[in-house]
């Protein structure tokens, strides 16, 4: 910032001067503020303010959309200050935050990307991951379900995440305010929950996103996902600031896909079954009379299922802070009251996130902070019949299906609030404590202390009613602790205004404790008690108990350099070691090193040209991982006794085994075997970077190429049956991801217009596959072998195990003879059923006429290959409006659902027997059945299933995953001073937020984002609703 005054005697005076870019051109429309006072003033189209400051007056602050704001305190008698703003697009005196460092945009080597708090605060989320989806390249967030307070699949350049089920293993490292916040230790006992619901995004000032090996490694072992460091919000100096914002509206019930029902669907099944069908099915009675009785009652009363289950609901948001920053003593404190019910019935979420920072400075070079931010949170998950959701988004059961008022209330959760309950409570809290000492100026020692607890409680009951036959209470009781103590020296000296040194040097050390307990009991006395209490050892009782215990210490460092902010070079060194290792393989070691070259520094460059600033960027480094057991390298022993009450096998076929009386401790024989040469797991990574600003910074690109590898991935393997085991656990596996990221981000119009317009745009391209696979590279199956799915050297991740599907058999003649036997394609074996016309046409890949295992193909991707974001804002005096679209392509999923539904409904009687939790559905007017001899179709025959024509592993269920989501609009007006003055506040701004507006989608599946990670959709998700809220902020 560039500053001009002049100063004259007295004080509480106007203060006018002109606000211009780095460029010198003017800038309209800028709020000039008092800060802490009432005064307010805006420049006019040649950049011109004036403004009467009140006599106590100590800071201006100067703002304007597309540009970073800047304080300036006022000198006393200063009456003219001309002040320069940067440009938000390609801000290269930014401070990042990166590990143990900030550091200025211009000097950075590695590949780190920033999301300011404010472009996401006041959205409808609990979460403050699922407000970063579409805002950064390289950066994937996937909301798979719409259940409020969930977990997001987050990952950094792709996945090499080998559980398929286990979402957290591919999760980045979250540090908030230095304090390590490792997602992967703390597991709620609602397994669905987000622990990030502890962090109150109103509280972040910024959150930059470390993606390559130089700006992660030196967080070592936890870093091979990524890092993503979270800055909360200090107060500036001045009178204390009061912070008001609340926000209400509603999440609408979604629109599912529209169903026929009553009249119109008894007609459409009977066309269906008198086309496909014969006369025997309705002459034998295997028609049910709902179809044939044209007068059935059903079809007046026909059950709304979809008003059944969702509705709309409220969602409401509460967030005050005070803060205050004086010369020996700063403060901040906030709480947020976040509560949303969920638009399936039965669901809601509530949380409460206080915090409390608090820094003291006694002396000129000490100082002393803590930190203490927590989160409780209540959750209602629906009914107590123990199903994760009651309906399918696919669609629902017969129209006919008829249900009393008290099955209604059963199957919405709604049976009795004391007794039908699905309830879990987490309350997560994290104290830090930190010295800070300065020796001198460029010298400075950091010792920080954290502790975090976490507990975890769920408690689910089943009255007799939902079970049929007897009552049954669980309970689930997780904690994790977890401190840390890390200590640091960080030095930072400009030599003769031309060179730049700096250096970290620190060690850590950390340990973490996880205790679960589980009991499970049924057929209490008294359905008044919901808790497993009362219920004598036996068949009725079981539980069982478990503990985890971790430690690792670390030494890291990192020194830079860099000359007139034109050669630069940094690197990094980290070892860890941990104790879920053998003694021999304890220590992991983790360097990078990383430089560039800032081109447009060069004397020969030509400042005036069409482009502004140019650097090159290059890094190489390792990151790591630990595997995912605290007990990885040692084989297992059970304990014959481990389920209370009960009588277990030993696991050799035998009886329990005791000695004198008591039960022993024996080798854990059909369980996983682990080998003690069990390593770290390693990411080298290659990173290349293009930084490029044009127009006078008008436009800034960024340009980035990565290859990472992650080496010796912990996996389980199958082992022969005579060896005791059924897996062997050891590094036998590696991963690829490579891909290509840009970012553009630019401000349309001059800075003279009133009106403003600027565009954040930004993709990136992923290839994930394996390079190398144990026993000479041999596939690798896995899942049920109905649904299986392989690893394969130059594979994706876990592509579908298919059939190729070429259509369907118009007649019997188009089915391909053996020669030798005369007899069509056969399915299962040489004596299996041969196919026949409505059959599906599946591809006899090695031409042996049986089509079995041997003919699937591995097939789609559930890893897109594109995602990004598009942000256009919007601005005009007093008005602002945002806009963000998201999208994925090439990715690909696996539509169970679909398949299972066909199945089920593959009879005769197309009519609903299982209630409202059946597969079968009440819709089939999108699907274009064979039906007589010649018929061209899509699908198979309805009505026989010989040779299991519905089966999942048909490519027919392989879909295109690929969408473009208009993901929100944002909506603001910031009041006039003189009427927030004449109200007595600061400030007033209103607002209003879309969220999930619309989506353009390339898959059958209702949002083919919520599906599992894995890509298989199973219909049984909850819906992602759309958000409407209103909201007002207010400073005091």
């Amino acid at each position: 910032m560039s500053l001009v005054f002049s100063k004259v005697h007295g004080q509480g005076s106007r203060i006018s001067g002109t606000v211009s870019d780095r460029h010198g051109n003017p800038i309209a429309g800028v709020t000039v503020k008092e800060k802490g006072g009432r005064s307010t003033a805006a420049t006019d189209e040649k950049g011109l303010y004036e403004i009467k400051t009140e006599s106590n007056a100590k800071y201006l602050v100067f703002s304007f959309v597309g540009f970073r704001p800047k304080e300036h305190v006022i000198a006393k008698g200063e009456t003219k200050v001309n002040v320069i703003l940067d440009d938000d697009a390609a801000d290269l005196d930014e401070v990042v935050v990166v590990g143990y460092q900030d550091i200025q945009r211009r000097k950075m080597t590695g590949a780190v990307s920033s999301v300011k708090g404010r472009e996401f605060e006041n959205t409808p989320y609990a979460t403050f991951d699922a407000m970063l989806q579409g805002r950064v390249a390289g950066l994937t967030v996937l909301s798979t379900s719409g259940e409020p307070g969930t977990n997001n699949i987050v990952n950094i350049r792709g996945s090499s995440n080998l559980g398929l089920a286990d979402n957290q293993l591919q999760s980045p490292l979250y540090v908030i305010d230095g304090i390590i916040y490792d997602v992967s230790d703390i597991r709620a006992a609602y397994g669905d929950a987000s622990p990030l619901q502890a962090i109150n995004p109103n509280d972040i000032e910024s959150v930059d996103i470390l993606k390559d090996a130089s700006a992660a490694s030196i967080y070592g072992a936890r870093a091979a996902n990524g890092v993503i460091i979270v800055k909360t919000k200090r107060p500036a100096f001045g009178v204390p600031e009061v912070r008001v914002a609340a926000y209400t509206g509603i999440s609408s019930r979604p629109a599912m896909k529209p169903i026929t029902v009553g009249a119109a669907e008894r007609r459409m099944k009977m066309n269906l079954l008198y086309n496909g069908g014969n006369y025997d099915w309705f002459y034998d009675g295997q028609v049910h009379q709902m179809l044939t009785d044209s007068l059935n009652a059903a079809y007046n009363h026909a059950t709304d299922w979809q008003g059944l289950f969702l509705q709309s609901a409220p969602i409401t948001n509460v967030n005050v802070s005070i803060g205050q920053n004086m010369e020996k003593f700063l403060y901040r404190i906030s709480a947020q009251h976040y509560y949303e019910e969920g638009v399936m019935m039965g669901y809601e979420n509530k949380s409460i996130t206080p915090r409390i920072m608090l820094q003291v400075n006694p002396m000129e070079n000490l100082q002393f902070e803590t930190n203490i931010f927590s989160g409780i949170t209540k959750a209602k998950h629906g009914s107590g019949d123990g199903s994760k959701y009651p309906f399918s988004t696919w669609g629902f059961p017969s129209s006919f299906w008829q249900i009393t008022d008290l099955e209604r209330q059963v199957y919405t959760g709604r049976y009795d609030g004391l007794l039908d309950d699905d309830r879990s409570t987490s309350i997560n809290g994290n104290v830090a404590g930190t010295v800070k000492k300065i020796f001198i100026p460029e010298l400075t020692f950091r010792s920080q202390f954290s502790f975090n607890l976490n507990n975890n409680t769920r408690d689910l009951y089943r009255p007799k009613l939902l079970t049929g036959s007897q009552n049954i209470a669980e309970n689930w009781v997780n904690q994790n602790r977890r401190w840390e103590w890390e200590s640091y020296f960080n030095y930072n000296k400009i030599i003769n205004s031309a060179h730049t040194l700096s250096g970290v040097l620190g060690y850590g050390m950390e340990k973490n404790v996880a205790n679960s307990n589980y009991l499970w009991g049924r057929n209490n006395n008294s359905e008044a008690v919901k808790t497993v209490t009362g219920i004598g050892a036996g068949p009725n009782l079981s539980g069982y108990s478990n503990i985890a215990e971790r430690s690792r210490i670390s030494v890291f460092g990192r020194v830079g350099y860099d000359y007139k902010d034109r050669y630069l070079v940094s690197a990094s060194y980290r070892m860890d070691a941990s104790s879920r290792y053998s003694s021999d393989n304890r220590w992991g070691i983790f360097p990078s090193i990383s430089a560039g070259w800032a081109i447009s520094e060069e004397n020969f460059f030509k400042k005036e040209s069409l482009v502004s600033y140019l650097k090159l960027r290059g890094s190489y480094g390792l990151t790591g991982r630990d595997p995912g057991s605290e007990y990885a390298h040692y084989t297992m022993l059970g304990y014959s006794g481990a389920y209370y009450g009960s009588v277990l096998d030993n696991g050799m076929g035998g009886n329990q085994f005791t000695y004198n009386g008591a039960n022993v401790v024996y080798p854990n024989y059909g369980s996983t075997a682990t080998s003690a040469t069990i390593k770290w797991e390693r990411s080298p990574q290659l990173n290349v970077g293009v930084d490029l600003n044009m127009l006078k910074d008008r436009i800034a690109i960024n340009l980035e190429y990565y290859v990472r590898d992650s080496k010796d991935l912990v996996y389980g393997l199958q082992m022969p049956a005579t060896s005791g085991y059924s897996t062997i656990s050891t590094n036998f596996i590696s991963v690829r991801n490579t891909g290509a990221e840009l970012t553009i981000n630019s401000r349309n119009m001059s800075p003279k217009s009133e009106f403003q317009w600027n565009t954040n745009f930004n993709i990136s391209y992923n290839r994930n596959y394996v390079t190398k696979l144990p026993n000479g590279g041999q596939e690798i199956k896995v899942g049920p072998p109905w649904m299986e799915r392989a690893l394969n050297v130059g594979q994706p991740l876990y592509p579908f195990k298919v059939w190729e599907v070429d259509g369907v058999y118009a007649t019997t003649d188009d089915v391909p003879v053996n020669p030798l036997t005369g007899a069509r394609i056969r399915h299962g074996s040489g004596s299996g059923t041969q196919y026949q016309a409505g059959d599906p046409r599946r591809l006899d890949m090695n031409g042996d006429f049986i089509i079995d295992d041997n003919d699937k193909i591995d097939m789609g991707d559930p890893n897109p290959d594109f995602i990004g974001g598009m942000t256009h804002t919007f601005s005009y005096k007093n008005w602002s409006i945002s806009a963000l679209t998201t999208f994925i392509f090439g990715r690909t999923l696996w539509n169970g659902y679909l398949s299972d539904k066909l199945q089920d409904a593959g009879s005769a009687t197309l009519y609903n027997t299982w209630g409202p939790n059946s597969a079968i559905a009440g819709d089939f007017e999108m699907a274009d059945f064979w039906m007589k001899p010649g018929d061209q179709s899509k699908f198979p025959s309805l009505f026989r299933n010989t040779v299991d024509n519905w089966h999942i592993a048909n490519s027919t269920f392989v879909e295109n995953a690929s969408f473009i989501r208009l993901k929100n609009v944002r909506i603001g007006y910031n009041v006039p001073q003189q009427f927030s003055k004449k109200l007595g506040i600061r400030s007033l701004r209103l607002y209003g937020v879309l969220d999930n507006i619309a989506i353009i989608s390339w898959s059958t599946v209702p949002d083919p984002e919520a599906v599992e990670a894995n890509g298989y959709s199973t219909g049984n998700g909850y819906p992602i609703p759309k958000k409407w809220t209103f909201g007002l902020d207010i400073s005091l």
